[in-house]
């Protein structure tokens, strides 16, 4: 997926298709002074208006034109394939934060768990973790309003907001009945996707998603392997999705010897393609790849330049096959359309075209919403086009079991940091509960909580590591937990263990 800071124009029919529409709902100005439709375009237009008149003569409630045209929009845009969809001006926000990787906002991540909605975990130094915000907390409401029952999508757009303004949070803490407020000022949030830990002289990355912090932070993660001598490296791209083309690429040029990373197809004949090369002389990490199924898009360029190059080895399986690029572009309002008709005497709803050839910036209230569309396809270094096909690695190998409702590869060490006890409340109750799951210890859906259940299952750990008897989740037991959990994963994430053995074996 690559953002729309380029101009990538519809083609000329497209075009055609919703000047016709935004033309029909808001105005009886048909086509500019002088312009000529075909009798297929003149029957088209005449068929939609009687669509618009029926509307407005039978529907027995309130509809507005925007509500027909952004109707008629997502209509259209989600006619063509998958990955081509039409965006509110707050969904376009909502996706822009995803892929900036960042928002004005107060740190959290949250979910939804029956009907209340569970902060999993506040990031480090967030407002939220300032504010004093526990992973388990259930926020039951927002500035007085009820959350309870709430999507976590409408919980969201209650508890974002711009930076310096506060929200008062009610909270239900462990298990207690007693709401507590908590006020919490927003502030900018930056979602870094990459982890990283060096285990017996093999450095492992997991990146989650190519947003635009995502080479700031790989730099980061290499700059920690480099310091500790580490030249083996485990590189986790399962299970992502994608993102900005151009984080793929800087990441690419960290591994991917000199030549070709990759080359974007365009359709349109006024936009030019364009090719990505790697300038690396010598590389200096053994590279392992691990990838799946939902290994996609901008994951398959960075898996299919080290493929094609021998830059490492992919382990795992084949990859969901997304080799389609899409653009964001933002659609002019009606409004705008008529005036800069009238201005310029041109057609057009795609804003970008107004910035690249007539330097005019339309204002924000001009926009009506925007467009992510498939303008183009890449292609690998050696001129593959994986599109519904995948890549399939040199190691094929399926992916880890679940063990107990439990996928190994989403539990975090634990920090080490504090000492839980029975009614605590945090990300390391969390992840100790996930690890007694799955090496057998009788404990309930992992919830945050230290409960007498959970407490019970620690003491038993414990006796069982010949550690001395308790439910506290000292660092002892913590440290032995997390050594549980690397022997875990290497039994039950084979294609991790495995390419710990590629990597020790060159």
């Amino acid at each position: 997926m690559q953002r729309g800071i380029s101009v990538k124009k519809h083609s000329y029919r497209q075009l055609a298709v919703i000047l016709i529409i935004t033309g029909m709902l808001l105005s009886n100005i048909i086509y500019a002074p002088g312009a000529k439709a075909s009798a297929t375009e003149d029957d088209e237009l005449r068929y939609l208006k009687s669509v618009m008149d029926m509307i407005k003569e039978k529907y027995n409630g309130e509809v507005t034109d925007k509500q027909l045209i952004e109707g008629a929009l997502k209509g259209m845009f989600g006619s063509m394939d998958p990955y081509t969809a039409y965006f509110t001006s707050e969904q376009a926000d909502s996706f822009f934060n995803d892929l900036n990787g960042a928002y004005e906002g107060i740190g959290i991540s949250m979910e939804q768990k029956g009907d209340y909605i569970v902060v999993i975990k506040a990031f480090s130094s967030s407002p939220a973790e300032k504010a004093g915000i526990l992973p388990g907390d259930r926020i039951v409401s927002a500035d007085g309003k009820n959350l309870i029952s709430a999507s976590t999508e409408e919980a969201a757009s209650m508890i974002m907001g711009k930076s310096g303004t506060k929200v008062s949070l009610g909270i239900l803490r462990s298990n207690g009945d007693e709401v507590i407020i908590i006020e919490v000022t927003r502030a900018q949030i930056t979602i870094n996707p990459v982890t990283y830990e060096i285990k017996d002289g093999v450095g492992y990355i997991r990146l989650d998603v190519f947003n635009s912090n995502a080479y700031e932070f790989m730099i980061k993660a290499l700059e920690e392997m480099d310091r500790s001598s580490i030249t083996k490296i485990i590189l986790d791209l399962r299970n992502n999705p994608g993102g900005e083309v151009g984080q793929a690429v800087s990441i690419a040029r960290m591994f991917v010897p000199q030549g070709l990373i990759t080359r974007l197809d365009f359709k349109s004949e006024s936009v030019e393609d364009e090719e990505y090369f790697s300038y690396l002389e010598n590389p200096k990490y053994k590279l392992a790849v691990l990838v799946n199924g939902m290994s996609a898009s901008a994951s398959e360029i960075l898996a299919g330049a080290v493929q094609d190059t021998d830059a490492g080895t992919l382990i795992g399986a084949k990859t969901f096959g997304k080799a389609k690029v899409q653009n964001i572009l933002p659609i002019l309002t009606p409004e705008a359309y008529i005036k800069y008709e009238s201005q310029l005497g041109i057609r057009q709803v795609d804003a970008y075209d107004l910035i690249s050839k007539y330097g005019i910036s339309p204002a924000d209230s001009e926009i009506i919403g925007w467009t992510k569309i498939t303008t183009g396809i890449y292609t690998t270094p050696k001129g593959r086009m994986i599109d519904g096909i995948g890549l399939t690695p040199e190691i094929q190998i399926g992916d880890p079991d679940i063990i107990n409702g439990i996928d190994a590869g989403s539990i975090q060490k634990l920090s080490i940091t504090s000492k839980p006890t029975l009614d605590s409340v945090g990300m390391d109750v969390y992840n100790a509960e996930k690890i007694l799951k799955i090496i057998g210890y009788d404990v309930d859906s992992a919830d945050t909580i230290l409960d007498m259940k959970t407490f019970n299952a620690v003491w038993k750990f414990r006796v069982d590591r010949g550690l001395y008897p308790g439910g506290v989740l000292d660092f002892s037991t913590q440290k032995a937990l997390n050594s549980e959990l690397d022997l875990k994963i290497l039994e039950i994430d084979r294609q991790y263990a495995k390419a710990v053995e590629v990597l020790n074996s060159k």
